[in-house]
């Protein structure tokens, strides 16, 4: 057995349990919504929209049944083509908490779902602000409860993912290995790297938000959502991730094409911030090799490799497995699945240089726009 395999051997095992203890420690520090709501103070909902007419009625139905008192929701039309501004101002004829508001595309050098959540601001009022996806729907005491968050944790801004509603492959195949590699470079207090944040919902602070410059001093970003939580923390805010999935779900990822097409915008979009367009589809290039080999360098050592080299692909096989396990748990999903998370990590890698290979031909379409 030659030195570089066992050096090659002993690294591959170091990092995934280094990678794996990380985040499965991470997640231990996420706490539950409190069980309690709080009913004190103004809350203005923004969701940003753009042919959204499968998702945006569900979306406004729950909302309009939050329990708190004093609430406000602002729909912003990102120049839809489709029914969905239709849809919302049937909700605005039902109900004088909701207003419609409606844009022709963002300006040049603003990012379209920024330009819309920044549109909705400047029509609200409210002490607390909370960004919402058309996608998602809320229970009764979501926004009561977000509120009790911030209050028990002292915090700004307050996150969550949102609950799948229709589990699949997707989730473990993709999300997993996205959830390892966030936590490499990002927290969920903002302590190192970078804030989480989760587009799906975002509760902030009106001084925090105001504090931080707003959604203008980030016109251009597309990874908007860790930004913009990144900015609270830098400007002196306190920024939260919590499990808040008991009382709001996710439609938007129901799908193994939908999970590919989500994520590969996001990798495409957030390449073309690293230095330039062939600078990032190089880093997305080289990051899909890596997560490739990341994923099958376990299986063949754990399969034909003979004694340290067996032991150390086993050891990385089973971290990077408890990695993936800890995220389907906090996921509210079945961590059977887990043991595969090589497999999900080869996925990733797939992932990765498709979203390069898009970078490198002229970047990627959502919804009708250039993403880059």
């Amino acid at each position: 057995m030659g030195k570089g395999a066992i050096l090659g051997s002993a690294a591959l095992a170091a990092v995934s349990v280094f990678r794996s203890a990380r985040t499965v420690a991470t997640w231990r520090t996420v706490q539950p919504l409190p069980d309690t709501p709080l009913d004190k103070g103004r809350v203005s909902v923004v969701i940003p929209v753009r042919d959204e007419e499968s998702t945006i009625d569900g979306c406004l139905a729950s909302l309009r049944t939050q329990r708190h008192a004093d609430l406000e929701i602002v729909v912003v039309d990102d120049a839809s083509t489709d029914r969905t501004a239709e849809i919302v101002q049937q909700h605005v004829d039902d109900d004088p908490r909701v207003r419609l508001v409606r844009t022709d595309g963002p300006p040049p050098g603003w990012a379209g779902k920024v330009h819309a959540m920044f549109r909705g601001v400047a029509e609200t009022t409210g002490d607390w602000l909370l960004f919402v996806d058309s996608d998602t729907e809320s229970a009764p005491d979501l926004v009561g409860k977000l509120l009790a968050a911030a209050a028990r944790d002292n915090a700004d801004l307050i996150t969550t993912p949102g609950r799948a509603i229709v589990p699949n492959s997707g989730w473990w195949l993709l999300l997993a290995p996205t959830n390892v590699l966030l936590f490499d470079s990002a927290s969920p207090d903002g302590s190192r790297g970078k804030a989480v944040g989760i587009g799906h919902c975002i509760l902030v602070s009106r001084a925090a938000y105001d504090q931080a410059g707003g959604w203008e001093a980030l016109s251009g970003e597309r990874a908007d959502d860790v930004a913009f939580a990144t900015a609270v923390r830098d400007s002196g805010g306190r920024t939260r991730l919590v499990d808040g999935m008991d009382s709001i779900t996710s439609s938007g990822l129901d799908s193994f094409g939908a999970v590919w097409r989500s994520q590969r915008k996001s990798i495409v979009a957030g390449g073309a911030m690293v230095g330039g367009l062939a600078a990032g589809a190089a880093a997305l290039g080289l990051g899909g090799l890596l997560h490739l080999a990341y994923g099958l360098a376990p299986v063949l050592m754990s399969l034909r490799g003979k004694g340290f080299v067996r032991l150390a692909g086993l050891a990385a096989w089973a971290a990077q497995s408890a990695a993936h396990r800890s995220y389907m748990q906090a996921s509210h999903q079945s961590a059977t699945t887990s043991v595969l998370a090589p497999a999900a990590n080869v996925t990733f890698g797939v992932l990765m240089l498709d979203s390069a290979w898009r970078s490198v031909r002229g970047g990627d379409l959502w919804k009708g726009r250039d993403i880059r």
